[in-house]
């Protein structure tokens, strides 16, 4: 995808963000391929309603990397409050079950995250590290179960 400085009514320029968040103790809940699409469904619908861009969003068990585009109107850190907030909700009051195993009390995400502002010059790269290189996790997570399994 090719970003291009955009002319806002009172700004002009990118507002690209590579954000990565991890659920509350590193647990691997996104392993279930239910909570997986259930989490990106309810920030994908955020995104949605906040008038974002989503570029891609790809992660592993235990963590989610977002690339999102035109984030002018909201700044990083309440962006991030917003998408962790609102899944977190709507995963623990609608799809309890899934997750009781994996996570207790009140909170689906960790406390911090990880965010990058991005210029044109590296949303390439990004986009093709968040599409390609977090296949690794899942592999490396599927031997380290057989080898459990295997103990």
């Amino acid at each position: 995808m090719k970003f291009q400085i955009r002319s806002y009514s009172h700004a002009v320029g990118e507002f690209n963000y590579h954000i990565q968040i991890t659920p509350a103790y590193r647990r691997v809940v996104m392993q279930d391929d239910r909570v997986d699409k259930l989490v990106k469904a309810y920030i994908t619908s955020k995104l949605g309603e906040l008038k974002i861009q989503i570029v891609t969003m790809k992660g592993g068990p235990d963590h989610l990397h977002i690339f999102v585009a035109n984030c002018k109107n909201i700044a990083p850190a309440e962006l991030i409050r917003q998408l962790k907030g609102f899944s977190s909700r709507m995963i623990r009051k609608n799809h309890w079950s899934l997750i009781k195993n994996y996570l207790w009390g009140e909170k689906f995400w960790s406390e911090g995250y990880f965010c990058r502002s991005i210029g044109s010059t590296t949303t390439e790269a990004v986009e093709y590290y968040i599409e390609h290189s977090q296949d690794k996790h899942w592999v490396d997570y599927e031997v380290y179960q057989k080898q459990l399994n295997e103990f």
